[in-house]
């Protein structure tokens, strides 16, 4: 087993919900939440995506350029968007109770991942994942790739209920050094980014190392008191049936 670091603060079928927010781009394929796409809608959004791409490096700027959405084709997205613009489903609750002023948008169980952990491991954070709701969260495209990346995605997540984000900002905004990573956020406070892109430090809990999602938040829940109903709660789903 791999060693675990607490961390509190800034110091430190296509049936998965596909984010992607790399070099300006964002591209939402298929949510969990809807029906299987046809094989032939996936082909011809491959082509349009491809094309789009190809333009993109044709034009020698992509950082000013954005991807269309594949649900809404053509219509672009307008900017790169933060973590409570990806996961708008996700409505986490604060530690110490609830508070109206906050704003539940940004994940509150994320676990930040990349494509060169092992499958074995990805294979199991995804098994964990579905069951405790947490988020996964990557850094950028599979060999620079938008189709390879939603394949590999598509492979791995299968027909697990699983959400995927691809989104760099979040890298910094909870001081992610390392993968595999677990991080418990707050709402609101957590999307309050400073001048370096670093969430408050009372905002969030971060475990670095591949220990596993019960082990995690079962350190969480001893360690830090004001952590502990949120990490008992998502630790009770995770021993939970199978959905």
């Amino acid at each position: 087993m791999s060693k675990s670091v607490l961390w509190a603060g800034c110091r430190a079928s296509f049936r998965a919900m596909f984010l992607a927010t790399a070099w300006g781009l964002t591209v939402t394929p298929a949510f969990s939440q809807l029906a299987p796409v046809p094989q032939a809608d996936l082909q011809s959004a491959r082509e349009r995506v491809a094309a789009t791409l190809n333009a993109i490096d044709r034009a020698g700027d992509p950082s000013r350029s954005v991807v269309p959405e594949l649900r809404n084709l053509p219509q672009p997205a307008a900017s790169a968007p933060d973590l409570a613009t990806l996961a708008p489903a996700h409505r986490p609750s604060v530690p110490g109770g609830n508070h109206p002023s906050a704003n539940p948008d940004v994940p509150e169980l994320m676990v930040f991942v990349s494509f060169s952990l092992p499958r074995e491991t990805l294979q199991r954070i995804i098994h964990q994942s579905e069951r405790s709701g947490a988020v996964l969260v990557l850094r950028g495209l599979k060999g620079h790739s938008l189709t390879e990346t939603g394949e590999e995605i598509a492979r791995l997540v299968g027909e697990r209920n699983v959400t995927v984000l691809i989104h760099p900002p979040a890298f910094q905004q909870f001081q992610v050094r390392q993968v595999p990573s677990l991080v418990l956020a707050q709402s609101g406070a957590a999307a309050q980014i400073d001048q370096d892109g670093c969430a408050p430090a009372a905002s969030f809990i971060r475990i670095d190392g591949d220990v596993g999602q019960d082990y995690a938040l079962d350190l969480i829940e001893r360690q830090a008191p004001a952590w502990a109903d949120i990490a008992r709660r998502h630790a009770a789903r995770l021993a939970g049936p199978k959905p």
